[in-house]
Formats: C-alpha cells, sequence, structure tokens
C-alpha cells in the first residue's frame, strides 16, 4: 500500500484529502506544520507527500527544500498561492507538481496515480537492475531543447561543482543575469521535469540556495 503524508494546517481539507485518498486505497498520514511533517519523514518513509505552502514553523518552501537535499520523495504543492512567481518558486523548491486551491479532486488523484506509477517503475528498475548505465549516457536519451541541452552539458562537465546563476547564465545563455530574469530558473525547472519523467531521480540537479546550481552524477541514498 502506497504512503502518503499531508501536511497542511487546515484540519478540514486533511480530513477531507484523508478520506479520499484512504478510499483509493492509500495509507494517509497527516501533519499540521513543516516541523511535524518533517519529523514523520525522518522516522517513516513515504512515497509521496502533499504539501501546504503556508504552514507554522517552517513554511511548505523550506520544507520542500528539506525534503529533496535528504529524500527522494515526490511532493505535490497545494496552496492559495497561484501566481506565476509563487508557482515557479514551488517548481524551485523541488515540488513535481503545482495545484492552487481550490483543487480539483479528480485531477489531483490522477497527479498521484501519475506519480505513484513512476514510483513504482523506479523502484522495479532498482531492483531488477543487474548493470547500471552511466548516468551521462540516460541523460543524452532525454529530449531536452537545444538551450536545456547546452545548460544540462555544462553543469554535467562541472560534476559536483556549484555554478553561480549569474556564470551559467553569462556561459550558456549568452546574457547577464537580471534580478527579475527568471528564464534560467524555468529551464532548470524544465530540466528537472523531463529527467524525472525519464524515471530518474530530481536530485541530479541540486539548487543550491543563494548560490546556484549543481549536477551530481552520483547521489545519495
Amino acid at each position: 500500500m502506497s504512503k502518503i503524508l499531508v501536511v497542511d494546517d487546515d484540519i478540514v481539507i486533511c480530513e477531507l484529502l484523508k478520506e479520499v485518498l484512504e478510499g483509493e486505497g492509500y495509507d494517509v498520514h497527516c501533519t499540521h506544520c513543516g516541523k511535524t511533517g518533517l519529523a514523520y519523514l525522518e522516522k517513516q518513509p513515504v512515497d509521496l507527500v502533499l504539501l501546504d505552502v503556508m504552514l507554522p514553523n517552517i513554511d511548505g518552501m523550506q520544507l520542500a527544500r528539506r525534503i529533496c537535499q535528504r529524500f527522494a520523495t515526490p511532493i505535490i504543492m497545494l496552496t492559495a498561492l497561484a501566481d506565476e512567481a509563487s508557482l515557479l518558486d514551488g517548481l524551485q523548491a523541488g515540488a513535481d507538481h503545482y495545484m492552487s486551491k481550490p483543487f480539483k479532486v479528480p485531477e489531483l488523484l490522477v497527479r498521484i496515480k501519475a506519480i505513484m506509477r513512476r514510483v513504482g517503475l523506479e523502484k522495479q528498475r532498482g531492483s531488477n537492475c543487474t548493470a547500471e548505465v552511466k548516468i551521462t549516457q540516460q541523460l543524452r536519451r532525454i529530449p531536452l531543447t537545444e538551450t536545456e541541452s547546452d545548460l544540462l552539458e555544462y553543469l554535467v562537465r562541472h560534476n559536483g561543482i556549484v555554478v553561480s546563476k549569474a556564470d551559467l547564465q553569462k556561459a550558456v545563455l549568452k546574457k547577464e543575469l537580471s534580478p527579475f530574469d527568471r528564464n534560467l530558473d524555468m529551464h532548470i525547472s524544465n530540466i528537472r521535469r523531463k529527467i524525472v519523467q525519464s524515471g530518474l531521480p530530481k536530485q541530479h540537479i541540486k539548487t543550491v540556495r543563494g548560490k546556484g546550481y549543481s549536477f551530481l552524477e552520483v547521489i545519495g541514498t
């Protein structure tokens, strides 16, 4: 039975999600702040986190970053913040999907099922694989745009090194980084999404807050 952790300070939404998801056959646990959500993850492995943004103690953006740094757990963000900047921030923090409240339950269930299929395939590949293909060879098979390919190639060449956003923008996009330019962030988010869709962990590209991005050929377990 797949396990889902709901982190939301809205008790009503938690009860609704728990009832609906348990009806779909999922094992569901709810916590109501970022601190207790992180504490639960440290003790109990889960297959998916449904995460609100506006949380006490540790907000959803901070919690998403911590989850991505320590676990390989997929995240769906559920939030009343529906503007483009918030969406980008959520994806940048490590969310696989970003849904604004009020959300449609059937759409949420479809997204959950898609992620669970991917999680199942990743587990199957991990248990059945006898000869690992180098990650760089697998990355070449991902259908990236020319710009995305150039960005990923640059990060791969600097494996394990944190590349600043300014350096990455200048070296690959051929222009200076401006304070309100989110073009680079969007490209990185798209690359992560396509990496995940290909069945690889998103943690190969790590966001180092306040510094930039780093490609990791080998990620921690």
